[in-house]
């Protein structure tokens, strides 16, 4: 089976108060020396590739001569490859940009749009504005894009549910095919988590059921937690994740997984470049997954999907049956509280997934295979 190339450009303009993912602040001649080694290291991959996924960072941040040396370096991959995305903000994304991609075979664009509030980008740290947000996605359309990806923030201090709702029918009603829509999380080590008391926990439930409710009806279907898409729109390359599929990460803080061999490089820019001069292993974390950890791992990640978990894919998948390696009662204890809906077949339990209350506990149910 094919796998997919993930490829960090870890360059931003300035730094979201909170992301809590590796990047730093663009530098020209870092960018330089950085997009020629990826593009000698991407030559050395001998596994077929389906999916390739450019993602930052901001990798629009890049000039469109730093962007051209990369996607030439992959262009053979790029042809030959299903689905190509590469992620952009709206600040930093031009036409000409977006021309360069599509030239290149990157044929889904995922626009870190965030929201349609000018006041909730500025409390967000974003440096954009509406206005360039709806651009960005205007000009994609225009410039050959037919699958369109936005990604939107929920769940600030002190928001009000109506004021979501409207935002979210205005993000349903632009020419997009994807939404993922994220609530604020305030991981530590950003300059956010200071204010994780002011979230209202239950003002966040009861914006992600609303997304849960409405999306839908607009045509955008639910196939992860935080995903939706209209029919045939999902992000295939993420669905590998889901799936505990085999991948390649290339570049700073990039995780591949193959033969069930989990490898993660180190989290420096300036390493990750001296260690290739140097003709270093970029590998800062090696795991290797016996098979029923693989297992394991494979059923807290399924089970965030809307389709949860079918039993007879799980054996084939993993060689166990499901309730070999997760404990039966526990997984009805998440039934009883209404967390998970066991689905039967000829009076045999036959699969799972997360009920509608289940969702809003996600990772909680997920924890609980691990």
């Amino acid at each position: 089976m094919a796998a997919g190339l993930y490829i960090h450009i870890p360059f931003c303009r300035s730094k979201c108060p909170y992301c809590d993912f590796y990047s730093i602040s663009y530098q020209s001649s870092l960018a330089k020396d950085y997009v020629n080694i990826l593009s000698k290291v991407v030559k050395k991959i001998n596994t077929k590739i389906d999916t390739v996924y450019i993602g930052g960072g901001t990798p629009s941040v890049l000039s469109v001569g730093f962007l051209k040396r990369l996607l030439k370096s992959i262009k053979n991959i790029l042809e030959s490859s299903t689905e190509n995305t590469i992620e952009v903000n709206p600040e930093s994304i031009s036409k000409d940009k977006l021309i360069l991609l599509r030239g290149y075979n990157i044929n889904r664009i995922s626009i870190g749009m965030q929201s349609l509030y000018d006041s909730k980008l500025k409390f967000l740290g974003r440096i954009h504005s509406v206005k360039e947000a709806k651009t960005a996605v205007f000009n994609a359309k225009k410039c050959g894009f037919s699958n369109i990806s936005i990604d939107l923030i929920y769940g600030i201090p002190d928001e009000k549910l109506s004021d979501w709702k409207e935002e979210l029918k205005q993000a349903a009603a632009l020419p997009v095919q994807h939404i993922s829509c994220y609530s604020l999380i305030l991981e530590p080590h950003t300059r956010f988590y200071s204010l994780r008391s002011a979230i209202d926990d239950e003002a966040v439930a009861r914006m992600y059921l609303f997304n849960m409710w409405f999306l839908p009806r607009a045509g955008f279907s639910q196939y992860e937690v935080s995903n939706f898409s209209l029919a045939g729109f999902g992000c295939k390359h993420n669905i590998k994740y889901w799936q505990n599929l085999e991948y390649i990460g290339i570049g700073p803080s990039a995780v591949s997984f193959i033969n069930r061999k989990r490898v993660k490089n180190v989290s420096d820019i300036k390493k990750y470049v001296n260690r290739y001069y140097a003709g270093k292993d970029q590998a800062m974390y090696t795991e290797q997954l016996s098979q029923s950890k693989y297992a394991k791992e494979l059923a807290a990640l399924k089970i965030r999907t809307k389709e949860g978990i079918d039993f007879g894919w799980f054996k084939t998948k993993t060689g166990f049956d499901f309730f070999d390696i997760e404990d039966r009662k526990d997984v009805y204890k998440l039934k009883k509280r209404g967390l998970l809906v066991i689905h039967k077949k000829g009076g045999a339990d036959a699969g799972i997934h997360l009920s509608r209350k289940g969702f809003l506990f996600c990772d909680e149910v997920s924890s609980c295979f691990v």
